[in-house]
């Protein structure tokens, strides 16, 4: 019994559509992830910084610890601490393009300069907003020019009213 020449190429054109198919799943899969990791450091220091001030205020939410204010002309989030009957500041605001944090005692604030904050992360601007007792809104903004903007409620009813 002679075989037929469809019979001889058919595994070998199978074998080629599952090949190609395969080929184009996994560039399509690489584009997918390409366009994943491109968005994800877009918006790294903005979200960054969002999680950063969450914990932050989260971990002062006591009553009156936690306002907004100004410092050294820039736009802050001021969060309160006493340590054995010593009042302590922790001021968080951006200049020269960082994101900073200043930890000092309440009585030496005023004899602090923008750049003795340590510097947290790039960041071109920090936008704060105190919307009631129980509400600040924040807006930041990453060297690259992405905002993110987020809401956070203050449970102890702090946030300078």
């Amino acid at each position: 019994m002679k075989k037929s020449k469809i019979s001889d190429i058919f595994p070998i054109l199978l074998f080629m559509i599952f090949t190609l198919s395969a080929l184009g799943i996994v560039l399509a899969s690489v584009q997918i992830y390409q366009r994943i990791i491109r968005y994800a450091n877009e918006d790294f220091e903005t979200e960054t910084a969002v999680a950063y001030m969450t914990e932050k205020v989260r971990s002062h939410d006591r009553d009156g610890d936690i306002d907004t204010g100004v410092f050294c002309g820039h736009e802050a989030v001021i969060l309160e601490d006493r340590v054995v009957d010593t009042d302590y500041v922790t001021c968080i605001y951006t200049s020269d393009g960082y994101l900073r944090e200043l930890f000092t005692e309440k009585d030496l604030l005023d004899g602090c300069s923008e750049d003795s904050g340590n510097p947290i992360l790039e960041m071109d601007d920090l936008s704060v907003e105190n919307i009631s007792g129980r509400l600040m809104y924040l807006r930041f903004t990453d060297v690259k020019g992405n905002v993110r903007d987020t809401y956070l409620s203050v449970q102890s009813g702090g946030g300078g009213q």
